[in-house]
């Protein structure tokens, strides 16, 4: 399905579907819902903002860093320090 099929399914216009898969901008909760019925999909297919079970499935990294033993601990924020610098020069 081209973006333009799914903005005549959708009634959403070509130019802000073009958006969202540019990822210049973040559909509406109205336009998930729309966009999931255009696609007969839930709309947590689409935007795990509406996924219920979304924090349930997944423990935080805070839970997960303290199972770890200190060695890997370490690893861990090696990496997410590295993650961050990385970051901060793309910005």
């Amino acid at each position: 399905m081209t973006q333009a099929e799914l903005g005549a399914k959708s009634g959403i216009p070509t130019s802000t579907i073009s958006g969202y898969f540019a990822q210049r901008s973040t559909p509406s909760p109205g336009n998930v819902q729309r966009l999931a019925d255009a696609l007969n999909m839930p709309k947590s297919a689409i935007d795990p903002r509406f996924d219920d079970h979304l924090f349930e499935k997944q423990p935080g990294i805070e839970d997960l860093y303290k199972q770890l033993s200190p060695n890997r601990q370490q690893i861990v924020l090696h990496v997410a320090q590295e993650q961050l610098t990385e970051q901060r020069r793309q910005s």
